[in-house]
């Protein structure tokens, strides 16, 4: 079985994950993997608008503005996969960008208010140094 799908009981799941250095040029990147792995699922042009969106500002979010921090700050993994939902979730260990809580504020901009209003099913967590943006659709 190729790299990255999986058998389960109930059909086939596909799965990739991008990882990539704190550079915010490679958002784009992602941005565009994601795009790809949104379009294999039944839903329309405008659902993969939407999953690129979030998933490229999740990133944005966790890579920070400046190139420079990529030499001392660890990788920021994307996985994705494809089952009963597409499933996301980016990964990063060490300082964030967006270092406040999900449902704080800072100097009046909310960084996750976007996140929100698009994805239903948003979680962030934070363990150990690392943090987590978990995020899902429905395919139906």
């Amino acid at each position: 079985m190729p790299s990255g799908s999986a058998r389960t009981a109930t059909g086939t799941t596909t799965g990739i994950t991008v990882a990539i250095c704190r550079d915010p040029a490679l958002v784009r990147t992602v941005r565009l993997v994601v795009a790809a792995v949104a379009r294999r699922t039944p839903r329309d042009e405008e659902f993969v608008e939407e999953v690129r969106l979030a998933v490229g500002e999740a990133c944005a979010l966790l890579v920070g503005p400046d190139a420079s921090q990529a030499a001392t700050a660890g990788p920021v993994e994307v996985s994705m996969r494809l089952e009963d939902r597409l499933r996301v979730v980016v990964r990063a260990a060490g300082t964030v960008a967006a270092e406040d809580d999900p449902t704080s504020d800072i100097d009046g901009i909310e960084p996750w208010a976007l996140l929100r209003g698009l994805i239903e099913d948003f979680s962030i967590s934070r363990d150990d140094g690392v943090t987590e943006l978990s995020m899902s659709w429905p395919l139906g």
